[in-house]
């Protein structure tokens, strides 16, 4: 019976080298499909809270603008002052009020011009940064009796995948990446009584 070789691996080594290629093979696979695997999970997870966030914010406008509607809130100073005091109760702390801006627009209808001309169905973003000039305190007009107002909320949350999708599901604001999340409705207001203006409230308009 001839001497084995050096160089010839005895069975048991064979065995063990087998292994090692499968454990080698296993955790370069898990590297490749990692990655798509996580970024789909965050993606998904992403869907998921702003779906949450929309049907939050646009049950909270709803409530809330029937404080306007009323005349409820006809001493309301500014769109911040609207968030704070009727829109964000309305949320139940399940979102944070600080980034809630609202916009109160009131106009008379026309032939040519409805609810729609002050819709847009999408946040105001500009070459992928958030614009919220239009949200600004000085922007706001309350709504009188018996007038046309159309209010528009946005919520600026962060964005869990960041600029993965960008102005898709993200945008830059301030720097950082977020995402806004848009709610609009429109009314006529009721005949409500005039109550006497609180020293340096918004006038209606």
């Amino acid at each position: 019976m001839s001497p084995q070789l050096k160089d010839d691996p005895s069975p048991d080594l064979r065995r063990i080298r087998r292994r090692l290629n499968r454990r080698g093979s296993v955790a370069i696979e898990f590297a490749i499909v990692a990655l798509p695997f996580f970024a789909l999970l965050l993606f998904v997870l992403e869907i998921g809270f702003d779906m949450f966030q929309q049907e939050a914010l646009d049950s909270a406008l709803h409530l809330a603008a029937r404080e306007i509607q009323t005349g409820n809130a006809q001493n309301v100073q500014s769109g911040s002052q609207f968030a704070a005091n009727y829109l964000c109760p309305k949320l139940g702390g399940l979102l944070p009020c600080s980034g809630l801006y609202v916009s109160i627009t009131t106009f008379v209808p026309t032939s040519s011009q409805d609810f729609y001309n002050f819709t847009t169905g999408v946040p105001p973003v500009t070459n992928g940064t958030l614009n919220l000039s239009g949200y600004a305190s000085g922007n706001f007009c309350n709504a009188g009796p018996a007038q046309y107002v159309v209010i528009s909320a946005i919520l600026v949350g962060p964005s869990i995948i960041g600029g993965l999708v960008q102005n898709g599901l993200a945008v830059t604001y301030n720097g950082q990446w977020v995402h806004p999340t848009l709610s609009t409705t429109g009314m006529v207001t009721e005949n409500f009584l005039t109550a006497t203006p609180a020293a340096g409230a918004a006038a209606s308009c």
